[in-house]
């Protein structure tokens, strides 16, 4: 058996059992899925602080659980901590944004994101800018409904959804739509279903793309951006010493 570990960068456990439930369905037979949160951090992860805040708290799981798994997926699309996590571990480490987008790349030319936050676009353009893909992005749009409150009314976020994503395809071009939050999941099947193209849900493509790594027996280089951290740096940083 292989083991993915899925870590929810937030102190809430509100989505624990969704998260497993979900991924337990698309799952390789040969796989096993551990869910944990961090214990200390944001209850949801929308700005640069929440990022910074959830940061600690992920490495400590990542450097906890690095010889106890065989791939990482931090199941949030600001991808937080993952340079860190990666440097940490020689396992691969797998965000959804990243995973999505690159994926996005081989469906269609342009690909638009839809994320939560109304000034989520800003947010999208940083990360495939670091991606070196922001030519490819047609644009992102946020529905100004929070991460928390995806749930409470699905047809709501669905509805809000959908005419985010027929803007980006008529107004912008986007040939492929990515749901910009692992939160999504429980809508992205109606989505799919209302749109005439493509549409990424993000946990289950990272998901999908740990497992791809794990069955390819590859990692992360580390001759370059990636570097094992000092491990006297390791032990005066990571909260698991």
């Amino acid at each position: 058996m292989r083991k993915i570990l899925v870590i929810e960068p937030i102190t809430t456990d509100l989505f624990n059992d969704m998260t497993k439930k979900y991924l337990e369905e698309i799952k390789s037979p040969e796989v096993e899925i551990e869910v944990v949160n961090i214990k200390t951090g944001p209850s949801s992860i929308e700005t640069f602080y929440d990022v910074a805040f959830a940061s600690p708290g992920i490495l400590k799981i990542v450097d906890e659980y690095k010889t106890r798994c065989d791939a990482i997926v931090i199941n949030c699309f600001a991808d937080p901590a993952i340079n860190g996590a990666r440097e940490l571990t020689d396992i691969p480490v797998i965000g959804p944004a990243e995973a999505s987008m690159m994926i996005a790349l081989m469906l269609g030319h342009k690909f638009g994101v839809i994320s939560t936050f109304r000034n989520s676009g800003p947010w999208i353009e940083l990360q495939a800018r670091n991606m070196g893909i922001e030519q490819r992005l047609a644009g992102a749009i946020g529905i100004d409904i929070p991460v928390l409150e995806l749930g409470k009314d699905l047809k709501k976020t669905t509805r809000h959804l959908v005419v985010a994503a027929r803007d980006l395809i008529e107004s912008k071009g986007a040939e492929v739509i990515v749901l910009g939050c692992t939160g999504m999941a429980p809508v992205a099947k109606i989505i799919k279903e209302e749109l005439e193209v493509p549409v990424i849900e993000p946990m289950a493509t990272a998901f999908k793309v740990a497992e791809l790594i794990i069955s390819l027996k590859k990692t992360h280089s580390k001759t370059g951006l990636y570097m094992t951290p000092d491990k006297d740096k390791i032990k005066s940083f990571s909260p698991s010493y």
